[in-house]
């Protein structure tokens, strides 16, 4: 397959052009190559393309950041692919940006011919211009494995029992190759290789109380025959924190809103939106350095300016290996205090930040170095203006809950196992990467029906140990729900409808379970089972008075007693694991048992109440009702010329493919969940024409049965 063109596309006031100066390219996998092909020419992507078990590019899904993660040692996607693909969203379907890229810097001073030179390798550099192989970005994967993910939820499609997280992303890349595998092109400016391999990992979970962050850890082996002297390691990244849904990720003023600052005490570097979209990108983003091994306390910090190369030294962008490492070793170049350096970066400006550690004083050949750092978001309280105590207690919060993942058996954070604390394999080594864990998330089931819908779960949940204290901690379940007005915000509210706890035990509202345990005639606990599910369900919730035809968010969660000798708050499983799209309507009817076939909003007015705003056209929603369990749907104008047809089934084909769904925050329409009796259409006929004002028939035929039923609607714009 020959490939030529170019891709250009705007970054600030600047153009990045992407030449493809390469042909007779082949992508082993034919489904991917367009989504691969463009990744290469616009994410910086300058390893082979897809091909081996995984991935060059994945995106964090467990939790609550959307962040992308390649195999070559960046983050981020550059907002290339924007909106289809997050650079580093949060909360996810907020459309609030986080990160334009990040990717490892790793600096030393190595022999290389009898000379001694300071050679810089980076993932990752805030360019103005690069070809398809780009200057800066200097790692190349190893093999054709790529991302490999996996997980330690049982129910995951990616379930393995060596999994850490409830999203493990691993791979491997190198920056021994001065050419890009493959393509036989020269990286721009790698000179000198350090001769280093990368094992990384990033870890992701998705409890509510560590949604909200990603670690990645890399682990760097010399390769090379000679010592790298006086090491340093380092993060940088360009935050950009800013609302997509109303703002597009183009244009200098898009860029030049962030204030940028630093907290010593907790090795961390973060950026808010001070300026920019009027209250609607409430957020924090923050790298925080976790750990290293061999341990390494000193850390350094810096914070340039895009591009410039005027002004004050410190606030200038590096451009040579030396400039660079000078960053890597230094805090601010030693040119001026913290304090004095943060009042000039808390001013609004668009900025790189580079978070450091080392010396590491040599690394032999052989040997390797270890770096844990957390990308953490947080919600940020006040006006855009503020940075202060207050403003700042959540994301201090969910840093905190990173470090505490890393520590993992560690609890106090010395780096040494106590003995007070769990030695989990006997040999008196810290186990990190862990967190004290909730009971798992409840099996979960849930009927939808006319007007309702029945919640139904196991007692699962019921005898799991946390893994840090060995003991049962299971204290009762929470049943939450959205209205359906809260799917056009850029966030989810919940809203909790019960919560049940053990009784007597002076612990919340000590309120037991006999409300919602299923039971027999006689009144003693019986589980109900459904055709073609084995799980056991022990609980029944009802979820009464709800609209037809509206959409609803239903989650079910577990929570813990809390240990307050091991300091452990009650933790609650995740909101995210069990969330359910539900929307209510009639039941499956035969053909010709229905009085008539249903039609509503009929009228159908346009921009109603309930219409998506995104693409008027396509945000409008129709239902049918009292459907039999499969049906041909057929849409006819009074003059009898058919518009559209569609093809009802239960569960399989209920119009979730209209883009009202994904218009309103559902990610993956499959995952609704209908009554079975009603369809939704978008009013777009088979010719992708929009309605027009009138009268229309609609023939519903039951497909079992070929009984024939009819209706009409009015459409009014």
């Amino acid at each position: 397959m020959t490939i030529c063109g170019k891709h250009i596309f705007k970054k600030r006031n600047y153009t990045k052009e992407y030449l493809c100066q390469f042909s007779i390219f082949k992508f082993p996998n034919p489904l991917n190559s367009m989504k691969t092909l463009l990744f290469l020419l616009i994410l910086f992507s300058h390893s082979p393309l897809l091909s081996g078990n995984g991935e060059q590019r994945m995106i964090t899904d467990v939790g609550n950041i959307r962040l992308s993660i390649s195999s070559f040692g960046t983050i981020g996607t550059g907002f290339a692919a924007w909106p289809k693909i997050p650079s580093c969203e949060y909360p996810r379907g907020s459309g609030i940006e986080h990160m334009f890229l990040g990717g490892l810097w790793v600096g030393g001073i190595k022999n290389i011919g009898g000379n001694q030179v300071t050679a810089v390798t980076t993932a990752a550099l805030d360019v103005s211009s690069v070809l398809n192989v780009a200057q800066g970005f200097e790692f190349t994967n190893m093999d054709s494995n790529y991302l490999v993910q996996s997980s330690s939820l049982p129910n995951d499609l990616y379930y393995s029992p060596k999994a850490t997280s409830h999203r493990d992303y691993v791979c491997t890349f190198t920056d021994t190759n001065l050419f890009v595998p493959e393509l036989n092109q020269r990286i721009p400016g790698h000179e000198y290789p350090l001769g280093l391999h990368v094992s990384f990992k990033s870890y992701a979970w998705n409890f509510p109380f560590a949604d909200y962050f990603v670690i990645l850890t890399y682990t760097l082996k010399n390769v090379s025959t000679t010592p790298i002297d006086s090491a340093y390691i380092g993060f940088w990244t360009d935050l950009v924190i800013r609302n997509t849904t109303i703002r597009a990720p183009r244009g200098g003023d898009f860029y030049r809103a962030g204030g940028n600052a630093l907290i010593d005490s907790m090795r961390m570097m973060y950026e808010w939106d001070i300026s920019g979209d009027n209250g609607l990108a409430d957020n924090y983003a923050a790298i925080r350095l976790l750990g290293t091994e061999p341990v390494q306390p000193a850390t350094f910090y810096n914070v340039w300016a895009f591009q410039d190369t005027r002004g004050d030294e410190w606030l200038q962008s590096p451009q040579t290996d030396i400039e660079k490492y000078r960053r890597l070793s230094t805090t601010f170049l030693n040119q001026v205090q913290v304090r004095d350096a943060e009042k000039l970066i808390a001013k609004a400006g668009n900025r790189s930040q580079l978070l450091s550690v080392g010396p590491f004083s040599r690394i032999q050949p052989g040997d390797s170095v270890t770096v844990a750092f957390a990308v953490v978001c947080a919600k940020k309280p006040g006006s855009p203006e503020r940075n202060d105590d207050e403003t700042r207690v959540t994301l201090i919060n969910n840093a905190s809950w990173a470090q505490r993942a890393y520590n993992g058996t560690d609890v106090n954070g010395n780096n040494v196992l106590d003995s007070t604390e769990i030695d989990l394999k006997g040999d008196g080594s810290i186990v990190r990467y862990i967190l004290p864990s909730p009971p798992p998330s409840p099996k979960m089931r849930i009927e939808v029906q006319d007007r309702k819908a029945m919640l139904y779960w196991s007692n699962n949940a019921e005898s799991a140990k946390d893994i840090l204290t060995n003991k049962k901690n299971f204290e009762g379940y929470r049943i939450y729900r959205n209205n359906p007005d809260q799917f056009a915000s850029t966030s989810k509210d919940w809203t909790m409808l019960g919560s049940f706890d053990k009784s007597d035990n002076g612990l919340f509202y000590d309120n037991g379970f006999s409300s919602i345990i299923i039971t027999d005639n006689q009144g003693n606990p019986s589980p109900k089972f459904f055709e073609g599910d084995s799980v056991a369900y022990h609980y029944v919730y009802p979820l009464h008075d709800l609209l037809n035809g509206w959409q609803y968010a239903v989650t079910l969660t577990a929570f813990s007693d809390g240990d307050e000798q091991a300091g452990l708050p009650s933790l609650e499983s995740s909101l995210l694991a069990n969330e359910r799209n539900i929307i209510p309507g009639t039941i499956p009817n035969q053909a010709d048992t229905a009085s008539a076939i249903g039609i509503f909003p009929n009228p159908y007015s346009v921009s109603a109440a309930w219409d998506a705003k995104a693409n008027a056209e396509r945000g409008r929603k129709i239902y049918f009702y009292n459907l039999p369990q499969k049906a041909t749907i057929t849409i006819f104008t009074l003059a009898g010329d058919k518009v559209a047809t569609l093809q009802h089934e239960q569960h399989i084909s209920e119009g979730q493919d209209i883009q009202w769904f994904s218009q309103t925050g559902s990610f993956n329409a499959s995952d609704i969940q209908f009554s079975g009796g009603i369809h939704a259409w978008d009013l777009i006929s088979d010719a992708d024409q929009a309605l027009a004002t009138g009268m229309y028939i609609v023939n519903v035929q039951d497909v079992q049965t070929g009984t024939i039923k009819n209706g009409t609607f009015l459409i009014i714009k």
